[in-house]
């Protein structure tokens, strides 16, 4: 639960700051509104045939009007939270949700009408939304103040819907007098361009609410902004308001087949001479931190927690000043061991079930797969990033053995795509310490024939917490394998995130230091408490937090700040 609104201050001044590093998820699920538009309706209300400008009209090009408008009775009902016409400003939306002045156009413009999807704003990134309206680096958001040229996108302006203007005459009708307009629907799994976008093979089908094509004022976006603003803004407002902490931004890697190492998008700052006793506010630099979240790119097929968890276990290792990690992770030193998979001493899982073709028996085989440099596509041009260090010297990621390390995760979901990472000598180097679960009973881990050893071991909480209310978890609701190829093989420890938080929370991840050097992890689960989430957090010696709404996220991150500074190193 959440604790006192608020930043609260750090025992004490004369404790040097605690290296905070933010962990944004950027998987495009982001882009989503916490809650889809609506697509109630009532039964009979609309035509389901029609011509071409008249509702009920099927077009292959872009999509069946079919249940469209803003009069039916279950769908003004079901839009009802927002009122145009109120006087009040959390019903009207007239307030702009996000004014950064970095920006190219603000979040969101009252007077300005988007293109939407029912699950987001239309984005304009592999022509997989058309009309779009949200510009594929998500730093501005493109609306029409015209409420007719709005409409007439919805068609291309195509001449089929001259004839009868009924569609567009209802379009203009609805903007003008509700501020939304609920279009037409796609079919499931449509080509890319007008009705767009495709699912790809290893996601669910997208269900009919998210499929439907809708144009909204910038008002109603303004009360419901797709996830990615409301994490944007909230961070953003924190990193504005924290004190005596140093500060690091990072998200989830680009796909780089197996293991994808995090995308720092910001050090840790300031330097360490100018940390303590107190900041320098000028080399923390908030404005170039809120920049850096600005940059953040909400498009990443996979929700990799645990092999970004494991690529900033890196970044805070002493790997600069003695090969650290290095020495833990190089697979070119022990030959053909690979010991990335349990129970697969030679390497290899199994086939991917979702895309044919795609064989499992190479995971985890290159040398470098836990130290990967950076990468550029010689096809794209994208680049991808590698294992990042610390920086070094004045810049180090963590200056002395007295400070509190932590990451502090942002994510709307459970993990996906997130288990390519090297469990066994994670397990082999904690067993070794002598490492021990919450309940003080020692870490264990059997490698060997995981589908069928009843007791691999590894790190798996789930059961600890609730899935629903009053509803306790198993294991075996973090055992989860739809959509999330590859997994591990034994029961009881399909997904390793939570392993990895172990790990690092327990193991010493620098040699220049006294002590052992540790980082905990914090999850702030925004509208989501999977048990998985969870078990990371506890894992990792952090909390669990739970955030619905923009407000509540804000304060999770603030309440996870205060709770960081009483920690202990």
């Amino acid at each position: 639960m959440l604790g006192a609104v608020g930043l609260m201050p750090l025992t004490s001044q004369a404790q040097p700051p605690a290296n905070v590093l933010f962990l944004l998820d950027n998987q495009y699920s982001m882009q989503d509104f916490p809650t889809y538009l609506p697509e109630a309706f009532t039964p009979g209300y609309s035509p389901t045939t029609g011509t071409a400008g008249n509702p009920g009209y099927n077009d292959p090009k872009y999509g069946h009007f079919l249940n469209t408008g803003c009069s039916d009775p279950a769908l003004v009902q079901a839009m009802s939270w927002f009122d145009k016409h109120s006087m009040d400003p959390a019903k009207n939306g007239s307030v702009v949700y996000d004014n950064d002045p970095s920006f190219a156009s603000s979040f969101f413009d009252p007077n300005s009408f988007y293109h939407s999807r029912g699950r987001r704003v239309s984005w304009n990134g592999n022509n997989e939304d058309y009309p779009y309206s949200m510009s594929v680096d998500f730093k501005s958001a493109v609306g029409n103040t015209d409420a007719s040229t709005a409409c007439r996108a919805t068609w291309n302006h195509s001449g089929d819907y001259v004839k009868n203007r009924t569609l567009l005459n209802e379009c203009v009708a609805c903007l003008t007098t509700k501020g939304w307009w609920r279009g037409p629907i796609t079919p499931p799994g449509t080509a890319t361009g007008a009705l767009g976008p495709p699912q790809p093979k290893d996601q669910p089908e997208l269900p009919p609410e998210a499929r439907r094509k809708w144009i909204v004022s910038g008002r109603v976006l303004n009360l419901r902004p797709p996830g990615f603003v409301s994490a944007r803004k909230a961070l953003k407002d924190v990193i504005q308001t924290a004190s005596h902490v140093r500060i690091g931004v990072a998200s989830f890697g680009g796909d780089r087949g197996w293991f994808d190492p995090a995308w720092i998008l910001s050090d840790v700052r300031p330097h360490c001479e100018a940390s303590f006793p107190s900041i320098n506010e000028a080399e923390l630099n908030r404005t170039a931190l809120s920049n850096a979240v600005n940059n953040t790119l909400f498009r990443h097929n996979e929700r990799s927690l645990g092999e970004t968890l494991f690529s900033l276990g890196g970044y805070f290792s002493s790997q600069n000043v003695d090969g650290r990690w290095g020495s833990w992770f190089d697979q070119s030193v022990i030959g053909n061991t690979n010991w990335g998979w349990p129970g697969q001493p030679g390497g290899g899982t199994y086939d991917n079930p979702y895309w044919p073709y795609q064989s499992g028996g190479a995971y985890a085989r290159s040398s470098d797969e836990w130290l990967k440099g950076p990468y550029t596509d010689p096809v794209t041009g994208l680049i991808l990033p590698g294992q990042r260090w610390e920086a070094g010297g004045t810049q180090r990621s963590i200056c002395s053995a007295d400070q509190v390390n932590a990451i502090v995760v942002v994510t709307k979901g459970a993990p996906q795509y997130d288990n390519s990472v090297p469990i066994t000598k994670m397990m082999e180097l904690l067993i070794a310490q002598g490492a021990q679960h919450p309940d003080d009973t020692p870490l264990t881990f059997d490698p060997v024939n995981p589908r069928y050893n009843p007791n691999s071991g590894g790190v798996n909480y789930c059961d600890w917490f609730e899935k629903s209310p009053g509803v306790l978890a198993t294991k075996a609701d973090c055992d989860y394998t739809d959509y999330n190829w590859p997994t591990g093989l034994a029961a009881g420890n399909k997904n390793f995130m939570d392993d990895v938080a172990f790990f690092l929370s327990h193991a010493d991840l620098r040699g220049d230091l006294p002590g052992t050097q540790r980082v905990r992890t914090y999850v702030v689960g925004y509208g989501s408490s999977h048990p998985m989430l969870q078990s990371v957090a506890l894992a990792g010696q952090g909390i669990f937090f739970r955030a619905d709404d923009p407000a509540a996220l804000r304060q999770a991150l603030e309440q996870a700040l205060t709770e960081i500074s009483f920690a202990t190193p």
